[in-house]
């Protein structure tokens, strides 16, 4: 009887253990599978609820650097265009160079139906991180000229609506390629589509596929030796799109410089 007990015991634990392996296999599947995949409240089309605030003069200044690694948007081709929003929206960064279509929520209230411009919106490109809004909520911190697009400078601080939108850029993906034989930091930009990067590969004539891991921002890194080799870039956008870029860079490329591909997505 003791080693009948022992046996159905042994059995049952088994099935337990089975069971246990099952659910989180299952748990992983879902979460790889998915990890391409961006929150409803990020890829929103129809609009939704945050609030609004500026900072900087005409000129936008303060914009200069940032949590995405642009460095300077100006430089960059995003001019005034851009906007430090809440990392209930950023998400630590992965969302860096998406694109939202801001507007005031003109019938929220009479204060904003005195202050608020009816119809008019403004596109914008995430380039930095905001805190959220004084509730928790969305928030964007928009430039001057992007919030005077909207509403009044007297307003301050507004409720908008905002969604995701595609980003239309002008000429090819961009790269920006730092660091050193034995290590190379490469900053995506001017992405055009998703706008933001999900996945980074990055290939030399005589390589196979090297797979990037993100340092920060927009900036992923890679430690393949690839001096002397042409360079092709594999980018995996924030809704799980994969395009590859081909010889984007010759064999004589150099660290701090900056290529651009013949096509954009």
């Amino acid at each position: 009887m003791e080693e009948e007990r022992r046996a159905r015991s042994s059995r049952n634990a088994a099935t337990v253990a089975a069971a246990f392996l099952m659910t989180l296999m299952s748990v992983v599947v879902e979460v790889t599978g998915n990890v391409q995949l961006q929150s409803y409240d990020v890829a929103r089309t129809t609009f939704g609820a945050a609030t609004a605030t500026f900072y900087g003069g005409n000129n936008a200044e303060g914009t200069s650097g940032g949590f995405c690694g642009y460095e300077n948007p100006f430089t960059r081709g995003y001019g005034v265009y851009t906007a430090a929003i809440s990392d209930s929206l950023l998400a630590n960064g992965l969302n860096c160079g998406a694109c939202f279509e801001v507007k005031c929520d003109y019938d929220a209230s009479d204060y904003t139906r005195q202050y608020c411009y009816q119809g008019q919106s403004t596109t914008i490109t995430a380039t930095n991180l905001s805190p959220p809004g004084l509730n928790g909520e969305h928030h964007f911190d928009l430039t001057y000229p992007m919030f005077t697009k909207i509403a009044s400078m007297i307003a301050g601080r507004i409720p908008v609506q905002y969604r995701r939108v595609s980003c239309v850029k002008q000429g090819g993906i961009r790269f920006t390629i730092v660091g050193n034989p034995q290590w190379n930091l490469v900053l995506v930009y001017n992405m055009a589509g998703d706008g933001n990067v999900y996945g980074l590969n990055i290939k030399g004539q005589n390589s196979d596929w090297c797979w990037c891991n993100r340092n920060w921002g927009e900036n992923w890194q890679s430690s393949a030796v690839l001096v002397n080799q042409a360079l092709s870039f594999e980018v995996t956008s924030g809704s799980g799109t994969t395009k590859s870029f081909w010889n984007v860079a010759d064999s004589n490329w150099q660290h701090g410089q900056t290529y651009e591909a013949d096509s954009n997505f």
